[in-house]
């Protein structure tokens, strides 16, 4: 299986939240139980490395919920990379996401 690659643009001020389903079949209808997998995942800015809080969602056992504080992030205005990362209860592990991740300066209305 190989990584959903999407680019990532937080806004300058705001927590990061995102959400992904897990399904078994192209057509959603079944979804996979990732409650006994573990899930680990970073923001990589330069040298500095801000952990993502990755939990499966108490609503769905194929919903995982990954977010990061923007206190955390400090200056991201230059661009990096990230990654979301799954491992099994058997010692898979299997990159879900990767991507590139940039702050956008504050956003005005």
């Amino acid at each position: 299986m190989a990584a959903a690659i999407v680019d990532l643009t937080i806004n300058e001020g705001d927590t990061f939240i995102m959400t992904m389903d897990l399904w078994s079949d192209v057509d959603n209808t079944i979804p996979i139980d990732i409650t006994a997998d573990t899930f680990t995942g970073s923001f990589k800015i330069g040298e500095k490395i801000i952990p993502i809080t990755l939990m499966v969602s108490s609503s769905a056992v194929n919903v995982l919920e990954a977010t990061v504080d923007y206190t955390l992030m400090g200056d991201l205005s230059k661009q990096g990379k990230y990654d979301i990362d799954q491992l099994t209860p058997a010692g898979e592990k299997y990159r879900l996401m990767q991507g590139n991740v940039r702050v956008s300066p504050e956003v005005t209305t």
